[in-house]
């Protein structure tokens, strides 16, 4: 998937994400899913596509549809080709049976909007101009910073737009001291929550925020998976679930639901996945205290339609399966 933009975080520069995307059929209907692979996760295209070939589709969709889940062991290896296929298998579900993913999960109605942000990478002013022209639908921006130039870049933010933000720091600030006067302007600035500031193996620093933080602090790249949510409780208020990471929607819902007997915040994110993912992710917004879910706005190629905002919320327009089509395949 290509980026309308370089995309700039702390870490490095890229300008495209590979996918590897899956379809199942039965009956005529089709099942769509995505693996979204950024050069960070420790798979990649060769190992999904070996991971699809080597696996009986037929046996893990009786056992889909008697359990719900797809794998019996908690090996985390290959997530986001289990994400794909979880994805795929949930989409034709929901077609064969002419219902909405969302609606096969129990959850309390919201009582109110739930509203993704629009994640903006590291820019100059000029750049953040053009990238906030894309982001007119969106109530709700987030803002990757690096550690060195952090109130800059806000400012500049300042300068176009008045715009409720969130920060994603991925892992770049380094001392406490610090961070609590970036705090405490981020605050004056209508930040509304720092998304893991430290390191993620650096649990001191991390609670040591969390203490004195008027603001949410929410674990991303310390969260893998399910065994670890105690210790995120420990260290974050909140936690990214992003379905690359975690298997896919029934891993995602089980992780909800832990997560919420811990009192743990819950942001819904994706890895810059089209529609396909992004759509499978929002099935489970309601649940959400936050989204991230604005992968198709960043990209110049996303292949899948129906996958829209409408007055700062996402939405599907389709009323089966995730509620997005395609000519893909």
């Amino acid at each position: 998937m290509l980026f309308k933009y370089p995309f700039s975080i702390a870490h490095g520069i890229r300008t495209y994400t590979d996918s590897v995307f899956i379809a199942i059929e039965k009956d005529g209907l089709m099942g769509y899913g995505e693996a979204t692979l950024p050069p960070y996760l420790a798979d990649n295209s060769a190992t999904t596509i070996d991971f699809f070939k080597n696996i009986s589709i037929e046996a893990i969709y009786l056992r889909f549809n008697s359990k719900m889940d797809i794998f019996e062991n908690k090996d985390t290896s290959n997530m986001p080709a289990k994400a794909a296929i979880d994805m795929a298998l949930w989409d034709l579900k929901g077609k064969e049976e002419g219902r909405k993913v969302d609606t096969y999960f129990n959850k309390d109605l919201r009582k109110k909007p739930i509203y993704s942000t629009y994640t903006i990478g590291i820019s100059t002013e000029d750049e953040l101009q053009k990238k906030m022209a894309d982001a007119t639908d969106f109530k709700y921006i987030k803002l990757k910073l690096n550690g060195k130039n952090d109130k800059e870049h806000i400012l500049n933010f300042r300068k176009i737009s008045d715009k409720p933000f969130a920060i994603d720091a991925n892992q770049a600030w380094t001392n406490l001291d610090e961070a609590k006067h970036m705090h405490d302007f981020l605050v004056a600035q209508n930040c509304f929550l720092i998304e893991q500031p430290f390191e993620k193996s650096d649990s001191q620093k991390t609670k040591a925020l969390k203490t004195f933080s008027q603001l949410p602090i929410i674990a991303d790249e310390a969260f893998q998976t399910i065994d670890s949510l105690e210790q995120m409780a420990e260290n974050y208020d909140g936690i990214n679930i992003k379905l690359m990471k975690c298997g896919g929607i029934s891993n995602a819902h089980k992780i909800i639901e832990s997560a919420q007997q811990l009192d743990l915040k819950i942001l819904i994110g994706c890895m810059s996945e089209s529609a396909c993912g992004c759509a499978a992710a929002a099935s489970l917004q309601s649940f959400a205290d936050w989204t991230d879910l604005d992968g198709p706005w960043l990209l110049k190629n996303n292949p899948f339609d129906g996958y829209t905002i409408q007055n700062g919320e996402i939405t599907t327009l389709m009323n089966e399966g995730l509620g997005i089509g395609t000519s893909l395949f």
